[in-house]
């Protein structure tokens, strides 16, 4: 299956053509609908006799392959500051998380005063 940023106008037009011409020459119907609908078409496609057919399929199976991402080229011979430097740039900084509410006395009565609580 594909991501949605991959699904477009461009993907659906290819989709319908490949689903109608696969209709025509083989008789079976793909209902767009169902989950591996795009990969039984590109399958289908394949062993199609006629040139246009696997053109389609060929065009929808590039359109549908999600793109990798490229490998961080590794940097030898940096120091120890700036392996760091760059190991800080390539993570995302942690979430904030506040401390845990500091308990005083367990045993003292809690007051809740407009949604603040009151010791």
């Amino acid at each position: 299956m594909f991501t949605e940023a991959q699904f477009n106008r461009t993907t659906l037009e290819c989709m319908t053509a490949l689903r109608r011409r696969l209709k025509q020459e083989l008789g079976v119907t793909v209902r767009l609908s169902d989950v591996d609908a795009v990969e039984h078409m590109i399958r289908l496609s394949r062993d199609s006799r006629l040139g246009d057919i696997r053109e389609l399929g060929l065009r929808l199976a590039d359109m549908t392959t999600p793109e990798a991402e490229p490998e961080p080229e590794m940097q030898l011979g940096q120091g120890a500051i700036a392996s760091r430097q760059r190991l800080l740039q390539q993570t995302p900084a942690p979430a904030f998380e506040a401390p845990p509410p500091v308990r005083q006395n367990e045993s003292a009565p809690v007051r809740i005063y407009r949604g603040q609580v009151v010791r």
